[in-house]
C-alpha cells in the first residue's frame, strides 16, 4: 500500500467501490428490516463452522461453512437474495462467500459486522 497523489482513474475506482459497498452491504438493522418486510425472498447464510452455528445463529439462517460453499452451491436458490455473514467486521468468510456467489450469478448482500454486530444490536438469535 502506498500513499500517492490521486489520479482520475484511482478516484473513479474508489467511487465505484463505495457505491457498490452501499448497494451490496447491509448493516444488521438493514437486514432485520428486510427480513421483516420480505423474508420469503432472502436467504441468510451463516458461513461459520457447524459447531458455532449450532451454538447460536441468526433466526432462520442456514449454515454452509465457507470452505464447503463451492461444493454446495446447489443448496442455494438463485431466485432469492443471499446474505452471507460470519464472525465480525474483521472476518472475511462472508466476503469470500459473497464474491463466489456473485461470480456464480447470485444476488448478494453481505452482512456488515457479522454476528458480532447482530448481537450488539440485540437482534433475534436462535440458541442451543
Amino acid at each position: 500500500m502506498s500513499i500517492v497523489a490521486s489520479t482520475p482513474k484511482k478516484v473513479a475506482g474508489q467511487t465505484e467501490f463505495f457505491r457498490g459497498k452501499l448497494e451490496f452491504e447491509w448493516g444488521p438493522h438493514d437486514l432485520n428490516h428486510m427480513l421483516e418486510k420480505n423474508k420469503d425472498n432472502i436467504v441468510v447464510l451463516d458461513t461459520r463452522d457447524a459447531e458455532s452455528f449450532a451454538e447460536e445463529h441468526i433466526v432462520g439462517a442456514i449454515n454452509i461453512p465457507g470452505a464447503e460453499l463451492a461444493s454446495r452451491l446447489n443448496e442455494l436458490p438463485k431466485d432469492k437474495e443471499i446474505v452471507p455473514y460470519c464472525w465480525s467486521v474483521v472476518c472475511h468468510l462472508a466476503t469470500r462467500a459473497a464474491l463466489l456467489l456473485s461470480e456464480k450469478g447470485y444476488v448478494v448482500h453481505e452482512l456488515a459486522g457479522g454476528i458480532e454486530y447482530w448481537k450488539k444490536y440485540d437482534l433475534p438469535l436462535e440458541k442451543r
